[in-house]
């Protein structure tokens, strides 16, 4: 059934495609449209869409994209000679960034002393239709992950449930080497403020955005300190599917959601219809108070009709080193909500204008939160809640570039699990606590330095409080 819902889908988002219309003369010459019959261009007109479908401030060619020296550009590598403006002009924008990290579980947990390295690299290529002359208002987005010594993360010594570096959980949990292509989907602007996306992609990623913690790469490391680990066990890692938003003002927009139950980072989707599927809703309400401090408040609820033959949960999350084997649940279909919110308490004068923050959020200081619930008789973790601070710039003066934040977890167990377990029981909390302080220095605009301390509490009880240090150095290429 899903499967015809998702054909059917981009039967009309093709068909949409053709009869798209631009946006309004008057916006097309704000967005520096030069004129009402070129065909619209995302990336010019909406920028931060791009930004949030990345979970990345930035990309080659946008308006942010400084040229010159080697402290001074934005990417390491620039235009390379001119090939990437020659792209940009065509529509087409490449970006490749590299995420090393470098961290020790000082004390606690399962083991610790030892120093893990492990990183990332993230491969962009994104289609806009309208500057490449195809049609108005669409772009294509295309995302392939390459990982090494995933398994050499310090996950396992920390003893957590959620893991510690998120990170090394993608594309594939557990695997020392991986390149996949976990996301290809389009995304179409249509008529009336509607927006149509189809395609593999990272949809609880992209749903549950947040200002301050939501990007594993430049903010936080701590699995819970980047999505609501409930959703997990509705959405996971890049499943085939679709939704439509619509935005009847810049305050309000309505997200709904079908998508496979199940995801997989390395294959196709295609050859997964099993019958089982998501579907959600997400209202968000963007409110700017007092007219200079933006803020975010997401409402998100979600259904699921696949089977349960044991407790649920997104299995990049450590259950089975913690209990072995989940115990049963036999119940079909499943359900959440959750909410999430960001907002500014602080922003420096000038913060919204500052140079090479165009359609990004302002310097300043604000605070984080999310909190979620699931039925206990079918899910692991049942209950979930986070809240913190963060910023961008403030700390030191002159960094107005640089990025922090400081966040507390809490991840609930199942009471019904834990009864399930029998004896075992008595060795598991019934939460697992864990708060993470991070700073990201700009070494230049390219390479990005971050320092992160974190404590966690793990859920098993004889595992004493693990302590971690670590470093992160991303360079966007």
């Amino acid at each position: 059934m899903l499967q015809k819902v998702i054909l059917i889908a981009m039967m009309i988002c093709f068909f949409a495609v053709i009869d798209a219309r631009p946006i309004k003369a008057d916006e097309a010459t704000t967005s520096g449209t030069s004129s009402t019959n070129e065909k619209i261009s995302l990336a010019k007109v909406a920028p931060e869409l791009y930004y949030q479908l990345r979970r990345y401030p930035k990309f080659y060619g946008d308006e942010n994209t400084v040229h010159g020296g080697l402290f001074e550009r934005s990417f390491l590598l620039d235009n390379l000679g001119g090939a990437r403006d020659f792209l940009v002009d065509h529509g087409i924008y490449f970006d490749v960034s590299v995420t090393q990290f470098l961290q020790g579980n000082s004390s606690g947990g399962k083991d610790s002393g030892s120093v893990r390295t492990n990183g990332t690299v993230d491969y962009w290529i994104t289609l806009d239709t309208g500057k490449a002359g195809l049609w108005p208002g669409g772009a294509v987005f295309l995302h392939a992950e390459s990982s090494w010594q995933a398994d050499k993360s310090i996950n396992a010594d920390t003893g957590s449930l959620l893991p510690a570096n998120f990170d090394a959980t993608m594309p594939e949990p557990g695997d020392s080497q991986a390149f996949v292509l976990p996301e290809l989907y389009l995304v179409q602007a249509l008529p009336a403020n509607f927006l149509l996306m189809a395609g593999k992609m990272n949809f609880s990623g992209a749903g549950d955005t947040n200002l301050f913690a939501n990007n594993e790469r430049t903010q936080f490391s701590y699995t819970g300190l980047v999505n609501n680990p409930i959703l997990g066990a509705f959405i996971q890692y890049t499943p085939l599917g679709m939704a439509v938003v619509w935005a009847p003002s810049k305050q309000h927009n309505l997200t709904l959601l079908a998508c496979q139950a199940t995801g997989d980072g390395n294959s196709s989707g295609f050859d997964n219809f099993d019958g089982d599927y998501t579907t959600g809703g997400q209202y968000q309400f963007a409110p700017t108070l007092g007219g200079t401090l933006p803020g975010h408040y997401l409402v998100l609820v979600g259904y699921s009709n696949k089977d349960l033959a044991s407790f649920d949960i997104d299995p990049r999350h450590l259950i089975g080193e913690i209990i072995g084997v989940v115990p049963v649940a036999r119940k079909t279909e499943n359900y959440t909500g959750l909410v999430n919110f960001d907002q500014y308490l602080w922003v420096k004068e000038g913060g919204h204008a500052a140079v090479g923050r165009k359609h990004l959020p302002p310097i300043g200081i604000g605070i984080f939160g999310r909190a979620g619930w699931a039925p206990k008789d079918r899910n692991v973790i049942d209950q979930f809640y986070s809240f913190g601070i963060g910023g961008y710039g403030m700390l030191i003066p002159g960094r107005d570039n640089d990025q922090w934040g400081v966040g507390w977890a809490g991840t609930h167990i199942s009471s019904d699990l834990r009864n399930a377990l029998g004896p075992l029981e008595k060795e598991l909390n019934s939460f697992e606590h864990a708060g993470e302080a991070f700073y990201n220095f700009q070494v230049t605009p390219a390479v990005h330095l971050t320092v992160n301390a974190q404590v966690i509490d793990s859920v098993v009880k004889r595992t004493d409080t693990a302590f971690t240090l670590g470093t992160r150095l991303q360079v966007d290429f």
